[in-house]
């Protein structure tokens, strides 16, 4: 089996140049080999949610969220021919000829300060808090004083595009703009998997500043993981190999794999 992790049909991300990257190799049974496992686990999970998604309103096909290693949806298509109601999808863009939309909403993101991580906060029909997305931040009060705050990201939404009618008056939430703001929540509360939590698993040593714009990947032979990183780890039990190595033991993935498949 081969496990090439990374994000799907990305456009924006780069492929990692060989010289960038750093190569290893763990056993499965292993401690960081059973916490490789449980990340690819999680990320199967991620990504079936996405599938089902998009499933659940109708789309053909989805682009992975580039700003996570794994899951969430960017965008969907439709089958080609098929009429894309402009009311609840908005278009977003072609690539290869295929178009992109996302709900016909808009989503105003602000946070919102909370006094305890289980703070109850009553989600409605145009507005969610993002629980799993609590983040503490350090922030000065009036006399220059630090103080750490909970705060919780608020999503509110409304219909895109123009707010008011011919005649003046606000728009209202239609049955289908009810279904686009739906679409829209889901969208954004899809599970998803980030590049640091492999880079923490890992050990990996990461410089001040920006994070490489590259993707980590692994795969797994047999009962060996064999990962590339665009950064030196330091994680128990791996064990440095060439980048010849990794690239070998991949070519024989791929064809053990597809023997299996034949």
């Amino acid at each position: 089996m081969i496990i090439n992790m990374k994000p799907k049909a990305s456009t924006t991300k780069k492929e990692a140049h060989p010289s960038e990257n750093h190569y290893y190799k763990v056993p499965v049974d292993s401690e960081t080999g059973k916490l490789i496992t449980r990340f690819w686990h999680a990320c199967q999970k991620c990504e079936k949610a996405a599938e089902t998604y998009c499933k659940h309103f109708g789309a053909e096909y989805y682009y992975s969220d580039p700003n996570y290693f794994a899951g969430g949806v960017a965008c969907v298509s439709f089958k080609e021919g098929e009429k894309v109601n402009e009311k609840e999808w908005r278009k977003m863009g072609d690539f290869e000829g295929i178009a992109y939309y996302l709900p016909a909403v808009e989503a105003v993101k602000t946070e919102v300060e909370i006094p305890s991580r289980d703070y109850e906060l009553k989600d409605s029909w145009d507005t969610i808090y993002l629980r799993d997305r609590i983040r503490e931040v350090t922030m000065r009060d009036g006399e220059g004083n630090e103080e750490k705050r909970l705060m919780i990201p608020k999503v509110s939404f409304r219909p895109a595009g123009e707010q008011l009618d011919p005649q003046g008056r606000v728009v209202q939430a239609s049955r289908k703009m009810r279904r686009a703001i739906t679409a829209e929540q889901k969208r954004l509360r899809l599970p998803v998997m980030s590049v640091q939590q492999l880079y923490r698993i890992l050990g990996a040593i990461i410089p001040e500043g920006r994070l490489a714009d590259v993707t980590p990947t692994f795969f797994l032979r047999s009962t060996t993981y064999y990962i590339g990183c665009p950064y030196p780890c330091g994680a128990k039990g791996l064990k440095t190999i060439t980048q010849a190595q990794y690239h070998m033991n991949q070519c024989y993935a791929v064809r053990e794999a597809e023997r299996k498949e034949n």
